[in-house]
């Protein structure tokens, strides 16, 4: 098994890795950046980053109708981390909301992380498709990131409303997949591209096991969030 997820890692299209490497580094920059900044530069941070997802999305959809490749059962942001790049502008004017902190520090991270490491694109995905993904999933990380560096640390009971909106969100786009026939979220079948689905048996069960896998995620997350951090004490 841990050879060929291996295998999948190594078979990832190279416009993935260059864009992903690019996404990566441009988050570690910028979170340090943030990290050393005044609060007013934060603010600064996050709302350059709500237009910029705004604009992510719109130059998307306006490449899918140019290029005649839009489709109301595709083409819509309904996957976990469309829709939550898009709750970046909501969360920008309410940071103090612990919901929305919940759901960026869980779902938002756990979803974007693992399209780092897999994806639903192939090698000959247009590049404004590319650049959609990385983008969206990329200020998912940083704003989970921006939650860590400014001392958000979940607690049991938000571990549990974030499995309770997953659990609404998730029966919701089946019941809205069922509907119109589309497959957001890959809850009708596996997700194309090179990804962990490939080594997962068919409907329903490999649904089931990426569910698994994201409630699994979500504890880790939590367990780590529990280990204590050592301050450095200023000695005279």
């Amino acid at each position: 098994m841990i050879k060929d997820i291996i295998n999948i890692l190594l078979s990832l299209p190279s416009q993935h890795v260059i864009y992903g490497s690019i996404s990566t580094v441009s988050c570690i920059a910028g979170i340090w950046i943030y990290s050393q900044g005044s609060k007013r530069i934060k603010s600064v941070f996050l709302q350059t980053i709500s237009w910029l997802v705004i604009v992510n999305e719109v130059a998307y959809q306006v490449n899918m109708f140019y290029y005649g490749l839009w489709d109301f059962k595709i083409s819509l942001p309904l996957e976990m981390c469309y829709l939550t790049a898009l709750l970046i502008p909501v969360y920008f004017k309410y940071q103090d909301s612990r919901p929305l902190q919940n759901w960026f520090f869980f779902a938002g991270f756990a979803g974007s992380f693992t399209a780092f490491l897999n994806t639903n694109l192939s090698e000959m995905a247009e590049i404004y498709m590319s650049i959609h993904y990385f983008i969206a999933h990329g200020f998912v990380i940083f704003i989970m990131l921006t939650l860590v560096i400014d001392n958000y640390r979940p607690r049991w009971s938000d571990f549990f409303n974030a499995v309770q909106w997953t659990s609404t969100l998730v029966i919701s786009i089946i019941v809205f997949n069922l509907i119109i026939g589309s497959n957001y979220m890959f809850t009708q079948s596996k997700p194309p591209g090179v990804n962990f689905a490939m080594l997962m048996p068919e409907w329903p069960y490999y649904f089931i096991i990426m569910l698994v896998m994201g409630l699994v995620f979500y504890a880790l997350l939590m367990l780590i969030a529990l280990i204590p951090i050592r301050k450095k004490i200023n000695t005279p």
